[in-house]
């Protein structure tokens, strides 16, 4: 595997995740980066607003790299995330709950940089964790 490609995912989840460095994706991203969502793509400046809203709903969270799998120019990370909530989230009351997120993210590469992004994560099982969608009104395979 890819040193560098390890040590962006790493930095990816670290400084921008972790810490909320929103100027980490200067360096870690293409200059027409573009991130591929369930509501459209997006680009540095709309992942920049994200982590700014994330970072004032979640605090305290840690990221493990559970599976770093490389092919070519892309590389698939399998991720767990805790953290606790903070409120700000719909209209979910801030209870200081911890909560954890799972998820595969697709890096594709391109001179050094990443260039696109995919991202697939749990947040439906989030909000069942902060009481946003109740119990056993669907069932769970």
């Amino acid at each position: 595997m890819s040193a560098e490609k390890q040590h962006i995912a790493e930095q990816w989840f670290m400084e921008y995740f972790t810490k909320g460095n929103t100027d980490v994706l200067d360096s870690l991203t293409a200059p027409d980066f573009v991130y591929h969502g369930r509501n459209g793509k997006s680009d540095r400046d709309k992942m920049k607003e994200f982590m700014n809203w994330f970072r004032s709903v979640f605090h305290g969270d840690e990221w493990i790299l559970e599976d770093v799998i490389e092919q070519g120019d892309r590389l698939v990370v399998r991720y767990t995330g805790r953290m606790t909530y903070k409120g700000g989230w719909f209209d979910i009351p801030p209870e200081n709950q911890q909560v954890r997120e799972t998820g595969i993210i697709i890096f594709r590469f391109e001179e050094g940089k990443v260039k696109e992004v995919w991202c697939e994560n749990s947040d439906a099982a989030i909000l069942y964790e902060l009481g946003a969608l109740k119990p056993n009104t669907h069932e769970a395979f």
